[in-house]
């Protein structure tokens, strides 16, 4: 239930549902407002969701935000050796009906990357950590999906530990470092989206301490990054043009990193990083 309240909740402070209430409530201001001042203040209202809405729907500002969170934690250069791999959900489809197996959506990276450690002799084992969620009705958890993945990838059983009980990132942690752990690891890879990263990593290590597990070192190695850095920008004229009229990708993205700053906020006060 308060996974369900936080997410109803947390839908106006995102950019649609934000627009939404400005756009409805300046119209009605505007229509119905008893006095010209409760009626100009509608229409600014108005305006100002229409405001909202072009502006995380740019590409250029979404491209900065993006920038600005999936660049704050790199991967060590090189990557050393690492026992283990944790590799979060949110990435996979459960396999359920009309689909015919497991499928990967868009940060589905994190498990080809994970495996990919794994098949270059980075790390022996890997951690899947996903549980089904309190609003999932789907038998087979995100876990156990990545499993079947991995199986096609050529990752034997014995080298995967299931986490299928967490529904977030902090019961990620929760769940999964003490199986790392059961595992023998004194150094793991934690494998998700780079956007996801920086409050991940400190989610695991304030885990890590509340946990009292000592010695155990967590290595980030983000994936699933949304701009790359080209070898040569296009003119920046020709990259504002391109960018003036919005489009429902960049308001995706811009979304997906608010989200990501909201919950480091969140957990923050929570002193669950």
């Amino acid at each position: 239930m308060v996974i369900l309240l936080v997410k109803i909740v947390s839908a106006i402070v995102y950019p649609v549902g934000m627009a939404f209430f400005l756009l409805a409530a300046g119209m009605g201001l505007w229509r119905w407002g008893r006095s010209d001042r409760w009626q100009a203040r509608g229409k600014w209202a108005a305006v100002a969701g229409l405001a909202v809405l072009y502006v995380f729907s740019n590409g250029l500002v979404a491209e900065q935000l993006a920038r600005s969170l999936e660049r704050r934690v790199m991967a060590p250069e090189p990557l050393p050796h690492a026992d283990g791999v944790i590799v979060l959900g949110g990435g996979i489809s459960p396999r359920a009906a009309p689909r015919q197996t497991a499928e990967v959506h868009d940060a589905g990276d994190r498990l080809l990357y994970g495996a990919h450690l794994i098949r270059e002799g980075l790390a022996d084992w890997m951690v899947c950590a996903g549980g089904g969620g309190e609003l999932s009705y789907i038998e087979q958890t995100e876990a156990e999906a990545m499993q079947e993945m991995l199986g096609w990838m050529g990752v034997a059983d014995d080298q995967i530990t299931l986490d299928t009980k967490s529904r977030n990132t902090r019961e990620n942690a929760a769940e999964s470092l003490p199986l790392a752990i059961e595992r023998g690891a004194t150094r793991v890879f934690l494998v998700t989206s780079a956007s996801h990263m920086p409050r991940s990593l400190g989610i695991y290590k304030k885990q890590a301490e509340q946990l009292g597990i000592d010695g155990l070192e967590i290595i980030p190695a983000p994936c699933d990054y949304t701009f790359i850095d080209p070898e040569k920008y296009p003119p920046l004229f020709y990259r504002v043009a391109m960018n003036l009229l919005p489009t429902a990708g960049s308001l995706r993205i811009s979304t997906q990193i608010l989200h990501e700053y909201y919950g480091m906020v969140y957990y923050w006060l929570r002193g669950w990083m």
